[in-house]
């Protein structure tokens, strides 16, 4: 691919690290973020040390494209990926790129790798297809050497950041998946507002759903006059309508929420939920009752 075209390609990777970064935070309280750091074009000898150089590699499968693309992290990647889910301060220990990785680790890679991957599909295929199916992790110093034939790769550099720490993964591209990702590219930027991200979605109803909100409970009916309000006196009891326990309302600001019904508990009065309220029906009935 030429430089422009390899320009062109940036505005969507910076999206998919911000896709990313969104699915890590969503799981941790930790502070965690996702930046794009470069877009390049790899040849053989270069991908070759890029490999020598990593940690941990996943092999993802893209059938729809009849190929496989390479996540190549660095350990403090998988460190970091550690300390955003479980805040262990394994990316802190002395020695710890030094430490063989345990199952436990390669759960937690996997996990993250799966968000990659995840992001993968919301960039390439809207979010509605699974095209890129994580399998093996492997160590880089057990990668066997003929497993990686190409000759050139497109490489896209993602920074992750976890409570001061940083870590880097490399998404490497192969030939093979050059034409249909310029396809899948040019239907993204065609349709770019038919896009959301579904993490980003989650946590957005997540955060809405806890929100607190007062609400009040008033009755439907009863009526004064101006001049009835006027001769109110201190202590004067009020008579409210024969119906009054089944005509509770429960509202938040002007918005009606349910209809309720009179109770008690003990010594507590209370409200119990019975429908909600359908203001269309509700206009149609005192319509039909004049």
């Amino acid at each position: 691919m030429s430089v422009d075209d390899l320009k062109s390609l940036e505005t969507v990777f910076r999206d998919l690290a911000a896709s990313f970064g969104t699915r890590v935070a969503a799981q941790t309280d930790v502070p965690v973020g996702a930046e794009f750091v470069r877009i390049e074009s790899l040849e053989k000898d270069d991908i070759a040390d890029t490999l020598q150089r990593s940690g941990l590699v996943g092999l993802v499968s893209v059938a729809k494209w009849g190929s496989r693309l390479l996540l190549i992290a660095d350990r403090s990647f998988v460190d970091c990926g550690i300390e955003a889910l479980f805040g262990s301060g394994a990316s802190h220990e002395t020695g710890a790129a030094n430490r063989p990785l345990t199952a436990v680790d390669l759960g937690i890679a996997r996990q993250i790798f799966a968000d990659v991957t995840a992001s993968l599909d919301h960039m390439f295929a809207g979010g509605t297809d699974s095209l890129f199916q994580i399998g093996d992790l492997v160590e880089a110093a057990y990668l066997a050497p003929t497993m990686i034939t190409e000759t050139r790769m497109i490489c896209c550099s993602i920074v992750l950041k976890a409570a001061g720490r940083s870590g880097q993964i490399r998404i490497l591209l192969p030939r093979s998946g050059f034409r249909p990702m310029q396809d899948a590219i040019a239907r993204l930027l065609r349709q770019p507002a038919h896009h959301s991200d579904p993490a980003w979605a989650k946590r957005l109803r997540l955060e809405v759903s806890r929100a607190r909100i007062d609400i009040e409970a008033y009755l439907q009916q009863g009526s004064m006059t101006l001049e009835q309000i006027a001769l109110l006196k201190p202590g004067q009891v009020l008579h409210l309508p024969k119906d009054a326990i089944d005509q509770v309302r429960l509202r938040s600001g002007r918005q009606s929420l349910f209809k309720c019904r009179l109770g008690k508990t003990g010594s507590a009065f209370t409200v119990r939920i019975t429908d909600p309220i359908n203001e269309e029906e509700d206009l149609l009935d005192e319509l039909a009752a004049g």
